[in-house]
């Protein structure tokens, strides 16, 4: 990475722009809706199992007299982790506290039962659900109930039906833990989606589909309880304001598709508007005056789930009895023996962990993660060599945290045990240690003629099977070399891919600014490939966006190709990026991260010129980098510009009069690294007088003033 930089004189200025996203608590509505439209057969199933579901909980009511107490039951869970190694590779002890939120909102023994409404407690229930880890696989084998897949359908496209993973459904309630849930619109409105399924019925019996898909962010603390209210709806349960998914707008009640006002089935949730994100004290039902609404309901959007009312309970075990739709075999003992919830089956470990950074500043916090398989982990043992526990935590603890004070590679080893046995592994150069010093403290250059990729100044890092970012000499802006993606053929959709420098002490910038050259070109028009650039102030251990473009927004040319893309150097946009927000950091990293179109294939990407530089010294700096002299100023002849450049560069001259009118130009042309000198005055007579002489490198002017004799 070259010290050098050159600020590009025609800046086109972007920033990304962010706005507070807006919490979406359940997408079952809108993802049952979109594939009713699409599929007709759908709706037609749906209705067909829900009439039998209606005629079933109208005969058993909800009214007092009715009530049945339901004993405990158990019902076997798998989740399934999709991650590309990033924070939604959650630990397992985030599945486990779940789970336990989930059991109490579910048999009502949560800490704030003794807060339910007076007005709903008297028909408030537990529906006696235990929903339980399995413990044996559909083939029998160990399992502790947590399956990890590295799988790009992390950025969950919900209308894409990418159930690679599920578990037979009439034994198993299938979870899918993803980093985000992309609607079938493709735009949540910024929000993000906690998590959605299908009801009963949707699909056909024993069908992929039949999961619960859910956002990793939402698992600890009571946020878990949105899990409580996506497993009512596997067990049948519609929200309690109707099927808009737009709580305080319009009357509505819990059966999806509407009825009559007051028709629900579950007659103990009266109509109501819905509540998001608040919870009002009881006042009348202005939907149902002769009730209150049920604020506090699981299946409302409030921010106080405490509560299932009978009928709700009697709804869901009526649909867990029916064999249309296979709920009636996941319960069974049979079923749970061979699940391993009944009598679990204790098997040694796999060993196996991860750390919430394997790249870190020294000094500090990094925190250790089991994420063994096979079987539950009940002790752990961690040993780390060149580290310090911190934060009160030690060697025995499931979740330590530790610290480097020199920087360096070290290794990991951790002995996961429970009452079958214990097993190891050991991880060599698994963490990185950077020093908190900045690898360099003046502007920077990079046109990637020299350095390697990856080398000492450029990383590029992926989840495995992911095409690295590489150093091409197909194009270039400039010189002769740039780095691309090869995105057209051999690159998998969804994939994200990361090139990231090394750090600078931008401290003594006065004006911090950052500009880089790109070349894309989509491939269709519906292709949806997305390049960012962020910043880290600690390290990597967090990142800002800086800049975003994607689809028909990154592209460089305006027409698609077929072919796979090569872009001549006027191809190359040039883009200025407001990095104002790293003002005065001492130690500052970006990276780019492609990420691939997750429906379909792309095209090439290429980079080049990314240059880091203060803005207020930019004409002052280049000259003194590259030693730029004219001479002899004045002169009664000619006049010679000598420079020395540290890799090669486009360099062009225009020497104008004092009026902008061009009297002698020297084309641009790509000069080697090194000592050049060149001559004006030589083949052009000049009157004596001023001229400007404009100097072009790499689309950055630097003007000097002569004086001809």
């Amino acid at each position: 990475m070259r010290k050098l930089y050159f600020a590009f004189s025609a800046l086109l200025f972007s920033a990304a722009l962010f706005s507070q996203q807006q919490i979406i608590p359940c997408h079952t509505d809108e993802a049952m809706k979109a594939l009713f439209d699409k599929d007709p057969s759908a709706k037609a199933r749906y209705e067909a199992t829900h009439s039998a579901q209606n005629q079933a909980s109208a005969e058993k009511g909800s009214n007092l007299s009715s009530v049945q107490s339901y004993t405990l039951d158990t019902i076997p869970v798998v989740f399934h982790i999709l991650h590309e190694w990033g924070p939604e590779n959650i630990p397992d002890s985030y599945v486990r506290q779940a789970l336990a939120e989930v059991n109490r909102v579910h048999t009502m023994t949560i800490p704030d039962v003794a807060q339910i409404d007076p007005y709903f407690a008297p028909v408030s229930a537990a529906n006696n659900y235990v929903f339980q880890l399995a413990t044996l696989d559909p083939s029998g084998n160990c399992t502790n109930g947590i399956i990890r897949h590295v799988d790009p359908n992390t950025n969950w496209q919900q209308s894409a039906f990418a159930y690679n993973y599920t578990w037979d459904p009439t034994k198993y309630l299938n979870v899918y833990v993803v980093a985000q849930i992309i609607p079938p619109s493709g735009n949540s409105g910024n929000g993000i989606i906690v998590g959605y399924t299908y009801l009963p019925g949707t699909f056909s019996t024993g069908s992929a589909a039949d999961v619960v898909v859910y956002n990793f962010q939402f698992l600890t603390g009571t946020n878990a309880r949105s899990l409580a209210h996506e497993f009512g709806h596997w067990l049948d349960l519609s929200h309690t304001f109707g099927s808009t998914n737009t709580p305080g707008v319009n009357c509505g009640d819990d059966v999806l598709g509407g009825g009559a006002a007051g028709a629900g089935v579950t007659d103990d949730t009266p109509i109501t508007y819905g509540f998001f994100s608040t919870c009002p004290s009881s006042t009348p039902n202005t939907c149902d005056v002769s009730n209150y609404a049920n604020v506090q309901n699981v299946m409302d959007y409030s921010s106080c789930p405490k509560n299932f009312t009978y009928g709700q309970v009697n709804r869901m075990h009526n649909m867990m009895a029916l064999s249309t739709v296979g709920r009636n075999n996941v319960t069974t003992a049979s079923n749970k023996i061979a699940t391993g919830v009944r009598y679990p089956h204790i098997c040694i470990p796999i060993a196996n962990f991860r750390a919430s950074e394997r790249l870190a500043c020294t000094n500090t916090g990094i925190t250790l993660m089991d994420s063994s398989s096979n079987a539950t982990v009940t002790s752990w043992n961690w040993s780390c060599p060149g580290a310090t526990f911190i934060g009160g935590t030690i060697a025995t603890d499931s979740m330590p945290q530790i610290s480097y004070s020199i920087a360096g590679n070290y290794a990991v080893t951790y002995t996961a045990t429970n009452s079958a046995g214990s097993a190891n592994i050991s991880k060599t150069s698994y963490i990185t240690a950077v020093n908190s010093t900045a690898t360099f403290n003046t502007p920077w250059m990079e046109g990637f003629e020299v350095d390697a990729v990856p080398g000492p100044d450029w990383s590029v890092y992926h989840a495995p099977g992911v095409i690295d970012w590489m150093a091409t000499s197909t194009a270039a802006a400039t010189g002769s070399k740039s780095v691309f993606i090869d995105n057209f053929g051999s690159n998998s959709p969804g994939n994200v891919s990361v090139i990231q420098g090394t750090s600078i002490d931008i401290s003594n910038f006065n004006s911090p600014s950052l500009t880089f050259q790109m070349a894309y070109q989509q491939q269709a028009t519906s292709n949806n490939d997305k390049l960012q650039l962020f910043s880290s102030t600690n390290c990597g251990q967090s990142w800002q966006s800086r800049w975003s473009r994607s689809g028909i927004g990154l592209a460089t040319v305006s027409n698609p190709s077929t072919n796979p893309f090569v872009p001549t150097p006027a191809q190359f946009n040039t883009y200025t990026v407001n990095i104002n927000g790293v003002f005065g950091s001492t130690n500052v990293e970006f990276k780019f991260q492609f990420t691939a179109d997750p429906l379909g294939q792309g095209n090439d990407i290429y980079l080049d010129n990314i240059n880091i530089f203060d803005a207020a010294n930019a004409v002052k700096e280049i000259e003194q980098q590259i030693g730029l002299e004219l001479y002899p100023n004045p002169s009664s002849g000619a006049v010679n510009i000598s420079f020395n450049l540290p890799e090669k560069q486009s360099i062009g001259v225009t020497v104008t009069d004092l009026l902008g009118r061009a009297i002698e130009t020297i084309p641009a042309s790509d000069y080697a690294a090194g000592a050049t000198n060149l001559q004006i005055g030589n083949r052009v007579m000049y009157q004596p007088g001023f001229y400007f002489v404009l100097i072009d490198i790499n689309g950055n002017r630097i003007s000097k003033k002569v004086s001809i004799q």
